[in-house]
């Protein structure tokens, strides 16, 4: 038998970090940081303490102190620096997804007024196929009419005409 068993996040997929787990990390950062500040600090104090000596003792101290200052400013730099990033590139990704479900309802919306304008056009071809046997109707049984060419399915003359009104509402009306 099979035990049910917590679902676990797949390993592509990202999750929110929860706020404790944001306030620890930036603990970390925070802790390396100060303890760069501090021995750098403490690198300063002892360079001035031992300022005393051969300029070219001091000059080889002075190179060390820019290597060791580029690189403590580069980390703290770096780990600062990553968490405004980091909060940018969410702010980003935010508006982003606002922005792709504005577009999606944008598309949406699109369509349904697509189809409604295709089904307006539908409904104009009809009207305007009925007007025009309408027309075509009043113009056959109109008393001006009677000498003129006539329509080959029309009834010989002899034949008691179809009254118009009537004629009208078969078009209009569909058989039941």
């Amino acid at each position: 038998m099979s035990s049910l068993k917590e679902e676990e996040p797949v390993v592509g997929e990202q999750s929110d970090p929860s706020v404790a787990e944001q306030a620890k990390r930036w603990g970390r950062q925070f802790g390396v940081t100060a303890g760069l500040l501090i021995g750098f600090a403490a690198l300063v104090v002892t360079m001035i303490w031992i300022a005393d000596g051969d300029d070219a003792v001091w000059q080889r101290r002075v190179f060390v102190f820019g290597a060791v200052e580029a690189l403590v400013f580069t980390a703290v730099g770096w780990l600062f620096g990553r968490e405004v990033h980091r909060s940018a590139a969410q702010s980003a990704q935010s508006a982003a997804d606002t922005a792709n479900q504005a577009a999606d309802q944008a598309r949406t919306e699109a369509q349904t007024e697509a189809t409604q304008a295709a089904a307006a056009r539908v409904a104009a071809a009809e009207a305007d196929t009925k007007l025009q046997a309408v027309r075509a109707a009043a113009v056959a049984g109109a008393p001006g009419a009677r000498g003129g060419p006539q329509d080959v399915g029309a009834r010989p003359r002899s034949e008691p005409g179809m009254d118009i009104r009537t004629f009208i509402l078969e078009l209009i009306e569909p058989p039941t």
